[in-house]
């Protein structure tokens, strides 16, 4: 009985941990198949070796062509179009735990609250057949039964919340899991459809709440954004990019704090936003970079989350914090260096958080 129990404790493997159990399998298997053609250990390994040195030359070869995982043919390969949105939900439920944390103490902590992020069709393809309330409660239920089955505990008092939100930045069939973030200041959850017009925003109970107090104003706030949603309570934002469609329903979340300045400081010039989304660049955009031939003209976007402020690349050129090459995304602190391009006379720039 003991032994059931601390297997049910053992955590789950994270996703990194299988990924390089993956390469190390995979190294395992090359090294076979070499000595088996080879007949020769030295020349197995003399002969992965080069194979090693050719897939890195590639790989640097695509990077300095601009073409990284965010490329869209990178995407388009890893991508699964062969799962449908209600599939992509039921891999994702049983990956759950993967968001549990180990404390020092060896015991599991689930947060209370997750985000489940889905690519916009799938999600479309998932409201075809199932209900927004319906998909979200029964992913707190499973979520429920997993931390339940892993004796884990939850981090803080209440119901656990599974949020469904879309994501442009996953393919299709993908998904991913991470610690969401309590709204309402605790309170329950809400979902709901959002309204088609502004009568119906009115008389919809559940946007008539009292929106939470915001010190600022609408200028200046920079919270969430909600897919196509637009609102007029001075406190909900439409998201800029495309999304899930109008009037299709969607997980909402009431104003958050007001997220705090990130400056960019280039030479004599200085930009600065509170907008989550910013992109920065040398075209319309809002955060403003020198005009030199290395800045893109869309070269990176800044996303508040998770309390940190967050980059990622979107130019051709690439680019640089604190001299190591950005590879998806990272958060960023004040001290921080961007250098904008490879090349050691691109500008740089200064990065302060306050």
């Amino acid at each position: 009985m003991t032994k059931g129990k601390d297997a049910a404790r053992r955590p789950p493997v994270p996703p990194r941990s299988r990924r390089r159990w993956t390469i190390a399998g995979g190294i395992a298997g090359c090294f076979a198949v070499m000595y088996i053609v080879t007949g020769s250990a030295i020349s197995a390994v003399v002969l992965m070796v080069v194979l090693a040195g050719l897939g890195a030359i590639t790989v640097m070869g695509l990077r300095a062509l601009g073409i990284t995982r965010d490329h869209p043919w990178v995407q388009q390969l890893g991508s699964r179009p062969w799962r449908d949105g209600q599939e992509v939900l039921h891999v994702a439920l049983r990956h759950l735990p993967e968001v549990f944390v180990v404390t020092p103490s060896g015991s599991l902590l689930a947060p209370s609250v997750v985000e489940l992020q889905l690519n916009p069709d799938d999600l479309h393809a998932l409201l075809d057949r199932m209900d927004l309330d319906l998909i979200t409660t029964s992913a707190a239920e499973v979520y429920e039964e997993q931390v339940a089955a892993h004796d884990a505990r939850f981090a803080r008092p209440g119901p656990p919340q599974v949020q469904v939100t879309a994501s442009a930045s996953l393919p299709p069939g993908r998904y991913r899991l991470r610690q969401g973030q309590p709204v309402n200041g605790g309170h329950e959850l809400a979902y709901a459809a959002a309204p088609a017009s502004a009568a119906a925003y009115e008389a919809t109970p559940a946007y008539a709440a009292p929106a939470p107090a915001y010190p600022g104003s609408y200028e200046d706030y920079a919270g969430p954004v909600y897919p196509n949603f637009s609102a007029r309570d001075g406190h909900t934002r439409a998201e800029p990019e495309p999304a899930l469609a109008r009037g299709e329903p969607t997980a909402l979340e009431p104003s958050k704090p007001r997220v705090p300045t990130l400056r960019l400081v280039t030479g004599d010039s200085m930009a600065q936003t509170t907008t989550s989304g910013a992109v920065a660049g040398r075209g319309e955009v809002e955060l403003a970079l020198p005009q030199v031939p290395t800045v893109s003209r869309e070269h990176a976007r800044f996303t508040y989350a998770s309390g940190q402020w967050w980059i990622t690349n979107l130019g051709r050129n690439g680019l640089t914090i604190n001299g190591v090459p950005l590879s998806g995304d990272r958060p960023l602190s004040t001290g921080d260096l961007i250098r904008w391009g490879s090349r050691p006379d691109a500008p740089q720039s200064w990065v302060e958080v306050s």
